[in-house]
């Protein structure tokens, strides 16, 4: 279902587009590639000069290949597009510090914590961050697959608590009931 209609005339100021596809691959891995342009309607002033309207300010490329784990084994990063020219560009070559980061729980901590601050760019950063929920997207049934190991997914979102409906239905090797409050316990 779409947003209601906006309660005020409105035009637009700025736009941040986000996409990721994914690959799966002859070898067995996949492929998981972000991209990240924002762009404004207008004119906007960057160093060295005004940057036309509807030019990318920030455009930004990342892509990682993943094994049957989602542990990356490869990462690569590309600056098209930012601000401050080739100076925005140097930190792509440090992206491939994400070599060997599994895409699990602690997931986006490994981000802050390998590119963090002045460690890394923050709109590559937050393509990264998206780029993970895609990724586990992408391997949902490699991950999983083995009856004998809890899907990822359950506690990690509101539908899919361990103690509610949903686990009790389609996951209930893994569903946990909440103890009733107010029992007496005599």
């Amino acid at each position: 279902m779409p947003l209601p209609a906006p309660t005020s005339p409105r035009e637009s100021s700025y736009q941040r587009s986000i996409t990721v596809q994914t690959f799966v691959r002859s070898d067995g891995l996949w492929d998981i590639e972000g991209h990240l342009v924002d762009v404004w309607p207008t004119q906007q002033q960057i160093a060295g000069g005004m940057l036309p309207g509807g030019q990318p300010m920030h455009e930004m490329w990342l892509r990682f290949t993943v094994d049957h784990t989602a542990t990356i084994v490869a990462a690569v990063s590309s600056t098209e597009a930012g601000p401050y020219g080739a100076a925005c560009a140097t930190i792509s070559p440090d992206y491939g510090k994400f070599v060997g980061v599994k895409i699990a729980r602690g997931y986006r901590d490994a981000i802050r914590r390998l590119f963090g601050r002045t460690a890394g760019c923050t709109h590559i950063n937050e393509l990264a961050s998206v780029m993970g929920s895609a990724a586990l997207q992408a391997l949902w049934h490699e991950l999983t697959g083995d009856p004998e190991v809890q899907p990822f997914s359950i506690d990690g979102c509101h539908a899919l608590d361990a103690s509610g409906p949903q686990v009790a239905e389609f996951f209930p090797r893994w569903y946990r009931a909440v103890p009733t409050a107010g029992k007496d316990a005599s």
